[in-house]
């Protein structure tokens, strides 16, 4: 569904009390998008994985052709492979349309 499209992660909330908040948007794109497991597999294109708290909350923007949709989740896991710089985000609450432009 989302497969092959841009999405912009960004830092909402640091769980931690003592963790580095990120108020930088990170550029990706979508690999795989799984709904039944509420997950997205993304390659992060301008940035090193290792930039990427696993302790902070997250709002993902993903760009179609149509309209924004938009969702929070955590990123679950990140890593290297033959496809880039991957990570798993983890979808709480749902994905939903944005209706501001």
């Amino acid at each position: 569904m989302y497969v092959g499209c841009q999405a912009d992660i960004r830092m909402n909330r640091m769980v931690l009390k003592e963790g580095r908040f990120d108020e930088k948007v990170h550029h990706c794109r979508i690999i795989t998008y799984k709904p039944e497991e509420e997950c997205i597999y993304l390659v992060a294109e301008d940035t090193e994985v290792t930039e990427f708290s696993l302790d902070g909350n997250y709002e993902c923007r993903i760009h179609t052709e149509k309209d924004d949709t938009v969702c929070m989740g955590s990123i679950m896991e990140r890593y290297w492979n033959k496809a880039g710089k991957g990570l798993k985000f983890q979808i709480k609450n749902g994905v939903y349309k944005n209706l501001v432009n």
